[in-house]
C-alpha cells in the first residue's frame, strides 16, 4: 500500500460527537413552596367527587329516558344514549393518550 491508497480509504465512523453538551448546565432547583404537597391530595378528592357526580348523571339520564320517553321509542333512546357515551370517552381517552 502507498501512501495515496491509505488517505482515499474512508473512516470506519465518520460521525464524531460534540466535545461540549447542549443542555444546560444551570438547572434551578424545583420550587418548594408550602403546602404544594397538600394540592395532589386535594386534586384526587376533586376527582373523585366528579366521578361519583359523573356516575349519578349517567343513571338519572336513563331514568329520565324512560320517563320522559314513550314505551316504544326508549330502546332506540337508550341506544343513541349509550352510542353518545361511548364515543365521548373513546374521545376524552384519544385526547388524553394524545398529551401523555
Amino acid at each position: 500500500m502507498t501512501g495515496e491508497e491509505i488517505s482515499r480509504q474512508e473512516p470506519e465512523n465518520p460521525y464524531i460527537p460534540p466535545k461540549v453538551a447542549t443542555v444546560t448546565q444551570d438547572s434551578k432547583p424545583a420550587d418548594k413552596r408550602p403546602g404544594r404537597e397538600w394540592l395532589g391530595v386535594v386534586y384526587m378528592i376533586v376527582g373523585l367527587f366528579i366521578l361519583i357526580a359523573a356516575f349519578q348523571l349517567y343513571f338519572t339520564l336513563q331514568d329520565l329516558i324512560r320517563t320522559w320517553i314513550s314505551d316504544q321509542f326508549v330502546p332506540v333512546v337508550s341506544a343513541i344514549y349509550y352510542c353518545v357515551v361511548i364515543v365521548v370517552g373513546i374521545w376524552l381517552l384519544r385526547d388524553y393518550i394524545r398529551n401523555q
